[in-house]
């Protein structure tokens, strides 16, 4: 896959089914404990856009779209786990680059700044951990969950929404959605 043509994403409505079609790639197919919990793109794009909104009243048009489209190139390459991720390399190099070739034929690479790239990265995995908090609570106590969930709080005082996470985080414990 070289060319957005070679990827059939040639034209706007190439582009606009392919984005449409990505959101029923599925989550969590490569994570033993959490793949029998459905659960698809389209709903965790949903989730993170309206974290972005909710977390950073002021956020740029762009992370916004970032939001809603991130995970688009994985119905085309598909995903890689958490822990091959972690591994780093030359593999996760590849894929990376191969996503973001795939982004940018979809038209949706935005060009974020740093700040809203890990304004991203904390949506993302808030959106995550509260998903397996939620549907597999014991899972959230183990494999590495216990670590992002220290992770979300840490980096979201830096980004200036400690609190607002944090009590997420509590309520999504106590399954508490009133």
């Amino acid at each position: 896959m070289t060319a957005a043509a070679d990827m059939g994403l040639d034209g706007l409505d190439g582009r606009l089914f392919a984005l449409w079609m990505s959101g029923f790639a599925r989550r969590w197919h490569m994570n033993p404990a959490m793949s029998h919990i459905e659960d698809f793109n389209c709903g965790h794009q949903g989730r993170c856009a309206m974290l972005v909104i909710t977390l950073f009243p002021d956020h740029s048009v762009e992370l916004l779209r970032a939001a809603v489209t991130h995970d688009a190139p994985e119905v085309r390459v598909g995903d890689l786990s958490k822990d091959m991720k972690k591994c780093g390399g030359e593999a996760v190099e590849a894929h990376a680059a191969l996503e973001r070739r795939v982004l940018t034929a979809m038209g949706f690479a935005e060009a974020l700044s740093s700040f809203d790239r890990k304004r991203l990265k904390l949506v993302d995995r808030l959106d995550a951990f509260l998903f397996v908090q939620v549907r597999h609570p014991a899972e959230a106590g183990r494999n590495g969950w216990p670590e992002d969930r220290a992770w979300l709080v840490s980096q979201s005082v830096l980004l200036g929404c400690g609190a607002e996470v944090a009590g997420a985080l509590d309520a999504a414990l106590l399954g508490d959605f009133t």
